[in-house]
């Protein structure tokens, strides 16, 4: 795929994107406590499809500063374990932090890339990947890995959002801070892969996890609106979060950008709000238990 002069390199992608996320591992941990509560939805969703239980063994993928972490650990419990993993190592310094500083023996936190998990086959009862799934470059080659991983009957379960219009929480922002970063450029497509709406066709994800040798494959749609209590602080939110794209421009530029995600957002706040939109298909799979999987 190619798009203007260069030509698109899904790898250079993936690394800008984790290099990126890694660039603000203390901004996004910052804001902890409203990421968990935002997709709090899809946590419980995730729990619900595992069935994890005391004294399982958990691979966990992108697993960021660990926010997720906390609650596999807890439910798995003292004689179970969690392996975290992300590929940045700053999110991993921090999920480690955040670990100790709850108190949790059970949990090992590690750089990994989720393409290449390095752990023996059939050692894994659960993998579970909130949020990260979309980054990679071949994800359907990285199912038939976890497949490997997990020992038969082994359960998955993964979240990615589904399609652009109904993730208003980012479109309306982005589109607004692409628009006046690249004014002469072609807005890029929103489907890309690796990206954050790179598995949000409808069917593609079961699609893949059935040809990578995963049985009783389904998904559901969870709505996980972001609740921000005014446009002032979902604004800060955007700046942090999604702000890299206008910082070369001129401050009086910048403002006006955010100035127009200020206006367009201002639905998206209050009490009597639903919030921005954020939906996300939750997926799950499961190694089969008496046949061997696709090599």
């Amino acid at each position: 795929m190619s798009r203007g002069r260069g030509t698109f390199d899904p790898v250079a992608r993936k690394n800008r994107i984790s290099e990126g996320w890694d660039s603000i591992a203390e901004t996004w941990d910052s804001w902890a406590p409203v990421v968990e509560e935002w997709f709090a939805p899809a946590t419980a969703a995730l729990l619900e499809l595992l069935e994890l239980k005391s004294g399982d063994r958990v691979l966990e993928l992108a697993a960021g500063t660990g926010g997720l972490t906390l609650h596999l650990a807890r439910t798995v419990g003292p004689t179970g374990s969690v392996v975290a993993t992300d590929i940045g190592p700053n999110m991993v310094k921090l999920a480690a932090r955040n670990v100790r500083a709850a108190g949790l023996t059970n949990v090992v936190v590690r750089v990994m890339d989720g393409e290449a998990p390095d752990l023996a086959w059939a050692s894994m009862d659960a993998v579970v990947c909130r949020q990260g799934f979309m980054f990679l470059v071949d994800p359907e080659r990285a199912l038939s890995g976890l497949c490997r991983i997990l020992r038969p009957g082994g359960r998955i379960a993964l979240t990615v959002f589904s399609s652009p219009e109904r993730n208003g929480f980012m479109v309306t922002p982005l589109s607004i801070l692409s628009r006046r970063a690249h004014p002469d450029s072609e807005p890029a497509p929103a489907a890309v892969r690796p990206g954050p709406f790179g598995l949000s066709e409808p069917g593609a994800l079961e699609s893949m996890m059935s040809r990578a040798g995963f049985v009783e494959v389904k998904t559901r749609l969870v709505s996980s609106p972001l609740r921000l209590p005014s446009v002032r602080e979902l604004l800060r939110f955007d700046r942090d979060i999604l702000g890299e794209d206008v910082t070369h421009l001129p401050k009086a530029e910048q403002e006006k950008a955010w100035q127009e995600v200020a206006e367009a957002s201002l639905g998206y706040t209050g009490p009597n709000s639903p919030g921005a939109p954020c939906e996300l298909i939750v997926a799950f799979g499961r190694r089969p238990a008496a046949r061997s999987v696709p090599r």
